[in-house]
This record gives structure tokens, C-alpha cells and sequence, in this order.
């Protein structure tokens, strides 16, 4: 799935690549609706901690394509 996200109007629609930056944007958004939920939002701890998971996964991805680049271009 793709997903954009258009700055200007803080919307994200499922036209672009998923980002960290989308995933933390999305992040944001959820820990606000958990703040206005009743009872904490406890109910949306599992999208909470999987959305910090992709994050993760997705930093330690480029990390790694990173570290293969310059591998080749020793």
C-alpha cells in the first residue's frame, strides 16, 4: 500500500510511498486520539506500539541499505 502525505493540508491519501516520516505523522495523530479517548485510549496501544515497530524497521532498513552502499563504493 502507498500512501501520500500532503504537507500543506496535513491530509494522507493512498497515493504515495509509505515514509517514516507518514508513519510518524500517523503516530502523532493516534497518541492525540488516545489522549481524547475515554480511559486513555488503552484500545489503541497494539496500533500504537505497531506503528512504532515500522518506524524501527524501516530506520534500521536504510541503515542498512546505507551501510551496503558504501560497501560498494569502497
Amino acid at each position: 500500500m502507498k500512501v501520500a502525505n500532503d504537507n500543506a493540508t496535513g491530509k494522507i491519501s493512498a497515493d504515495g510511498e509509505i515514509t517514516i516520516e507518514v508513519l510518524e505523522r500517523c503516530l502523532d495523530r493516534l497518541a492525540i486520539a488516545m489522549e481524547r479517548a475515554p480511559h486513555g485510549g488503552e484500545v489503541y496501544l497494539p496500533i500504537f506500539e505497531r506503528l512504532e515497530s515500522e518506524i524501527e524497521a524501516k530506520k534500521a532498513s536504510e541503515s542498512t541499505m546505507a551501510r551496503a552502499l558504501r560497501r560498494v563504493r569502497r
